[in-house]
């Protein structure tokens, strides 16, 4: 791997990491109502929004794994529109549209389990996908499939 590239895959691994750890420390912060609590009737609380993030790194990894990735949902030209209007958005400002539907492999169940069983899964989710997905970049691979953008092609310089 050239010297920029690696720097550019540290800098993105570092940037993982403080924003797992940012929610991790919100999620501790909650107390039992609270972790339970929905903002609004049709809105995931805390617990389901934990649950959402340990599913959607399971279907990451395993695809990492070699096991298919998530359906991509759109046809080819919607998803060229989507990656046009909202992937700078994501990639910039960290943020999805609201009201965008989560696909139903990672939409969690109406009960979160535990506030503490989640957050070691979480935890333990998150370790092992840094580091199979640094295995799979440092191997040339790793590209991974969005259920709305499609095969996310692998950044060189």
């Amino acid at each position: 791997m050239n010297a920029a590239l690696n720097a550019e895959w540290s800098l993105r691994c570092g940037e993982h990491c403080q924003a797992l750890e940012r929610v991790l420390v919100e999620i501790e912060r909650l107390d039992e109502v609270a972790w339970l609590r929905r903002p609004a009737p049709d809105k995931w609380c805390p617990g389901q929004v934990a649950e959402h993030l340990v599913l959607s790194y399971d279907a990451l990894l395993r695809e990492l794994a070699g096991e298919a990735g998530m359906r991509v949902r759109p046809s080819w030209w919607k998803r060229r529109l989507l990656r046009l209007r909202f992937l700078p958005m994501l990639l910039k400002e960290g943020r999805l549209p609201s009201g965008a539907p989560a696909v139903r492999e990672l939409r969690p169940g109406e009960q979160p389990r535990s506030r503490q069983a989640l957050l070691e899964t979480l935890r333990e989710r998150a370790r092992r996908f840094e580091l199979e997905l640094t295995r799979a970049f440092e191997a040339g691979a790793g590209r991974l499939t969005h259920p709305y953008f499609g095969r996310c092609r692998r950044r060189t310089r």
